[in-house]
């Protein structure tokens, strides 16, 4: 899609993650001096221009967070640009980003030259850059309102693209995290979802799509591999493991204990650990 909208425009389009790292765009940036476009030259050039720029962008980017709308501006060379959120349950992911145009607001090269001068750039470099800013895309208003248009119709469909789910998997891992953080605290999908900042709705979707299961399933896969662990390594009873684990009940926990290994605490502790062998003493409730 980003090919098919640069070969369409001719505007060079990206999308970033929320603190404007680029995820990926097109055209890419290219290690060639020669090949490179106007606005990525002089940040060659001029750390103060790069940070000019960054400045820019990050002000971008808080708008469209705090309107969740698109957002289009004129950057501190005066050059087209915008912002198209792409969200999910009403959280921006990421956005696409086009930009670096002239329009008739645009600075004048004149203007561009000393602009750039007083920013420390020589003048014998900005006149090697004419031919990169002759070379910049320009269009009206107009136009690149309707090109923002068509970018926030495909916003979705970009959303629900393979390779996007890099947001997802980062959910993924902040989900595995603070499970791992919170294993022996109550813990509900709704709770969880609300520490992640998403919706439980999302969440459970996003941990179907990724892990291939559902958050009490998984929940149960780590606290039973954590339930192992303790009757390997630990003389704590049956009662005082499914305590720690926030299993209220001792029989559902060594129900799902069996289903889980295909056998009782009393055998897997048995059979796994050198303490001496554990029996119905230890276990207030009859084991399954």
């Amino acid at each position: 899609m980003l090919i098919n909208f640069y070969n369409i425009c001719g505007v060079r389009v990206g999308i970033h993650a929320p603190d404007m790292t680029i995820l990926t765009e097109y055209p890419k940036l290219s290690k060639l001096y020669e090949e490179m476009r106007f606005c990525d030259r002089v940040r060659y050039y001029s750390p103060w221009f790069t940070e000019r720029c960054a400045a820019c962008d990050l002000a971008a980017s808080r708008m469209i967070h705090s309107t969740k709308k698109s957002y289009i501006y004129h950057c501190h060379m005066g050059f087209m640009e915008a912002l198209i959120p792409i969200k999910a349950d009403g959280k921006i992911i990421c956005a696409l980003m086009i930009g670096q145009v002239r329009s008739g607001n645009t600075l004048s090269y004149a203007q561009v030259s000393a602009y750039l001068e007083s920013g420390g750039i020589s003048h014998e470099v900005i006149e090697a850059l004419i031919p990169s800013w002759k070379f910049m895309p320009i269009m009206d208003a107009t136009r690149f309102e309707a090109l923002v248009y068509f970018l926030e119709i495909c916003a979705q469909s970009i959303y629900d693209n393979h390779w996007i789910r890099v947001g997802e998997k980062s959910l993924i891992d902040n989900f595995k995290d603070y499970i791992h953080e919170n294993l022996y605290e109550e813990l509900y999908i709704s709770k969880t979802a609300s520490a992640l900042n998403v919706s439980a709705s999302h969440l459970s979707r996003v941990i179907a799509q990724n892990l291939g299961t559902t958050f009490t399933q998984y929940l149960n896969t780590q606290r039973m591999e954590t339930a192992k662990q303790l009757l390997r390594t630990t003389q704590m009873t049956v009662n005082e493991i499914s305590e720690c684990l926030c299993y209220n009940n001792a029989t559902y926990f060594m129900r799902i204990f069996k289903q889980y290994t295909g056998m009782t605490c009393m055998e897997y502790r048995n059979a796994q650990s050198h303490f001496p062998p554990l029996t119905s003493v230890d276990i207030e409730t009859q084991p399954f």
